[in-house]
């Protein structure tokens, strides 16, 4: 009776076992595609800025070709009553590097609202594979 119950406990386990080793050779291959960016620019703590690196100095992304142009456009109501569009631009400098620019533009204002001050900032995107 003992051997009836832990055959089947220790199958199950073996197979969970097997599982997650797969999971986590899967989880550890290399997408080619999928780069790690790394922004190097200045961050004004009294402004707001409508990026794609709002949660932190690095974004992950797939990237077609390093020797192309990119544009990163976001758009949102900030606090100011305002809506505002920021645009961000990529230029290749080398295989390993873009030239950052920032820049924003207020598409509209709630009625008795007005703009607070533009924040544009330059800077370089480290790519890191």
């Amino acid at each position: 009776m003992l051997h009836a119950l832990t055959a089947p406990v220790y199958r199950s386990v073996l197979v969970a076992g097997l599982v997650l080793a797969l999971g986590a050779v899967a989880h550890g291959r290399h997408d080619p595609s999928k780069h790690r960016l790394a922004l190097h620019t200045e961050w004004r703590s009294d402004a707001i800025y409508l990026s794609a690196w709002t949660q932190g100095e690095e974004l992950t992304m797939s990237l077609a070709d390093t020797a192309t142009p990119l544009t990163l456009g976001n758009r949102g109501w900030m606090w100011d009553g305002c809506h505002w569009l920021g645009v961000e631009t990529l230029t290749p400098v080398d295989d390993h590097t873009y030239a950052y620019r920032y820049d924003e533009t207020v598409l509209e204002c709630k009625p008795g609202h007005h703009p607070t001050f533009k924040t544009p900032r330059t800077g370089y995107v480290a790519v890191d594979e």
